[in-house]
């Protein structure tokens, strides 16, 4: 799969072609089902969509703060936008845009101190690897929560 197809940052705006396997056809048309899991790592911050990608809290921005219309965001800042030179929050910027609540979780997100690039990681398990169950539960709406392993006991 990955020397045959655009498994890479070009995955989301790939257009299926005719000649592809059904299988890709079929991974393309829900992987909007595959943006659910995704979570960024805020490295440098350079590759992140600051309102729009899930880099901090599981969930993006706007999702988090409700924001259904967002015409009057600017979709194109990064998430080194709002970081300083010295790798510490802008604090000042943030407090023009996002909630209070979202500060407070901003500024607990750690920056690295040297230049790192981002990187995703599956967020709907512990490990950070893909699974089918949680994408499976995550297609059908439902939170994977971790079982508690069966408790026997001798009567």
């Amino acid at each position: 799969m990955l020397a045959k197809y655009p498994i890479n940052e070009h995955f989301f705006s790939a257009f299926p072609r005719k000649s592809d396997s059904r299988v890709w056809k079929s991974i393309l048309r829900n992987r909007h089902q595959f943006r659910k899991g995704i979570r960024w790592k805020v490295r440098d911050g350079t590759n992140i969509k600051f309102w729009s990608d899930s880099w901090y809290n599981n969930r993006s921005l706007t999702d988090l703060m409700g924001i259904d219309d967002d015409a009057h965001l600017d979709l194109s800042l990064t998430v080194v936008h709002f970081i300083l030179p010295n790798k510490e929050w802008d604090i000042v910027k943030l407090q023009g845009l996002v909630t209070h609540y979202c500060i407070q979780a901003i500024l607990a997100t750690p920056t690295p101190s040297n230049s790192i690039l981002d990187s995703i990681c599956w967020g709907l398990s512990g490990s950070g690897q893909f699974t089918t169950k949680s994408a499976t539960w995550a297609a059908h709406g439902l939170e994977l929560r971790q079982s508690q392993s069966w408790k026997f006991s001798w009567i």
